[in-house]
């Protein structure tokens, strides 16, 4: 899927070798030369944005909720099999609540003490069945955590831990000077490299 035009200067810059290009005006694209696994542009989104769903298209084989059109498609992720044709709008109601009360977030973050599963996959095949609901459970995060472009699930502890000790180190700067009163949203990268 191409999300940009023949000839433009972010085509020709993407031509000529550019790992990444962005194009900016009415909306904005990311272009990148190589592929990314969905849960590497699961977290990228949760930085860049903090939407309230992300419909994903295609990566059938994810273990995230999924409507199929074709009973050969379904697994055990699947909340339902509809007919795209055939579908009434009530129908089509009913699957957005429907969906809306079995999605969860990127599965590596799912984390509570409260369910009685220890992992990510698990806790999302209960949402799917109803075992759990993801609303009413505390799955509450207040840090991501990606290294090495690998998303890191991090139990509570782990979380406030390291949200209470930036936000107290970065309460002794001079935030005010850039413009900066409160931390709603910090984004670190740390790159820990030898060269």
């Amino acid at each position: 899927m191409e999300m940009d035009r023949e000839n433009t200067d972010t085509w020709k810059h993407k031509e000529a070798g550019s790992n990444l290009v962005v194009g900016v005006g009415n909306r904005t694209f990311f272009n990148l030369a190589n592929d990314l696994p969905l849960e590497r542009i699961l977290f990228l989104i949760q930085l860049i944005d903090s939407p309230d769903f992300v419909v994903i298209e295609g990566f059938k084989d994810y273990s995230y909720p999924k409507i199929a059109t074709s009973p050969e498609l379904e697994d055990e992720f699947t909340l339902e099999t509809v007919d795209a044709i055939a579908i009434s709008d009530d129908e089509i109601a009913k699957l957005v609540d429907k969906i809306e009360k079995n999605s969860y977030d990127i599965i590596d973050t799912l984390y509570t003490n409260e369910c009685g599963f220890n992992d990510g996959k698990s806790i999302a095949k209960a949402i799917i069945k109803d075992e759990i609901n993801y609303k009413d459970t505390n799955f509450d995060k207040d840090v991501s955590l990606s290294i090495n472009e690998k998303v890191i699930g991090l139990n509570f502890f782990v979380n406030d831990f390291l949200k209470n000790s930036i936000i107290g180190m970065l309460k002794s700067l001079k935030t005010e000077e850039f413009g900066v009163e409160e931390f709603e949203k910090i984004e670190i990268v740390i790159k820990n490299e030898d060269k």
